[in-house]
C-alpha cells in the first residue's frame, strides 16, 4: 500500500465513521492526497493533520 492509498483509506474510513455522505467522503478523501502532497512540514503526525483538515473540509462540504 502507498502512502497515498493509505491516507485515501484511512480518510474515508474516519469520514464514513462520522457518518459523512459517500460523496463528501470520496471528494475530501482525494482532495487529502492533495493536501499531502503541497504539504512540506506537518504540526503533529501527518495522519493527525491531514485527517484534522479532512474533517474540516468534510464539514465545510456538507453544508
Amino acid at each position: 500500500m502507498t502512502p497515498h492509498e493509505f491516507i485515501v483509506k484511512n480518510v474515508h474510513d474516519e469520514l464514513r465513521k462520522l457518518k459523512f455522505k459517500e460523496s463528501v467522503c470520496f471528494i475530501v478523501s482525494r482532495d487529502a492526497v492533495d493536501y499531502y502532497r503541497q504539504r512540506s512540514m506537518f504540526s503533529k503526525s501527518v495522519v493527525l493533520d491531514v485527517l484534522a483538515w479532512s474533517k474540516k473540509r468534510a464539514k465545510e462540504m456538507s453544508r
